[in-house]
C-alpha cells in the first residue's frame, strides 16, 4: 500500500470528522443547533462580542448571526446589553445557563466516544492518541 496523497487524505479526514458528528448527533435532544453550539461556544472561549464581529470569526453573514443569537437568546443562553463604547451596538455574552448547556452537551458527546473507544485495543487507542497529536497543528493555522 502506498503512501495517498494530500487529496485522498483531505477526503478521507473529512469524511471521517463528517461520520464523527452524525455519531455524535444521533439522539441528540437538546434545543441547541450546530450553528447556535458554535456561536455560544466561542462566547464562552472568548467572551462578549457584537453579533457582527462573532459573525465574522464564525465565517457567516451578520443577519444569519443576528439570527443564532436572537434564538440562543430566546432559550436563555446568551444575553445581549448596550455597549458602552457605542450605543448603537449591543455586545452578546453566555448566560451561566448557557455555559451548564454548552458543559452539558460536551460531556454527553464524551462520554458518547470514550464509550466508542473503550472498544478499541490498547494499541488502537495508542494510535489514535498519536493521530490526534499529529493532526491538532493542521487546525492551528
Amino acid at each position: 500500500m502506498g503512501t495517498p496523497d494530500q487529496t485522498e487524505l483531505a477526503s478521507d479526514l473529512l469524511t471521517l470528522y463528517g461520520r464523527i458528528r452524525r455519531t455524535l448527533l444521533t439522539g441528540q435532544a437538546d434545543e441547541v443547533t450546530a450553528s447556535q453550539t458554535a456561536a455560544l461556544g466561542r462566547l464562552l472561549r472568548y467572551g462578549e462580542t457584537t453579533v457582527a464581529d462573532l459573525a465574522r470569526a464564525e465565517g457567516v453573514r451578520p443577519q444569519s448571526m443576528g439570527a443564532t443569537v436572537q434564538a440562543l437568546e430566546d432559550l436563555g443562553l446568551v444575553e445581549r446589553r448596550p455597549d458602552p463604547a457605542d450605543g448603537r451596538r449591543s455586545l452578546v455574552h453566555a448566560t451561566d445557563d448557557g455555559a451548564r448547556a454548552r458543559a452539558d452537551a460536551w460531556a454527553s458527546r464524551t462520554r458518547v466516544l470514550a464509550d466508542r473507544l473503550d472498544g478499541l485495543a490498547d494499541d488502537d487507542r495508542d494510535t489514535v492518541a498519536r493521530a490526534i497529536a499529529i493532526l491538532v497543528p493542521l487546525t492551528e493555522r
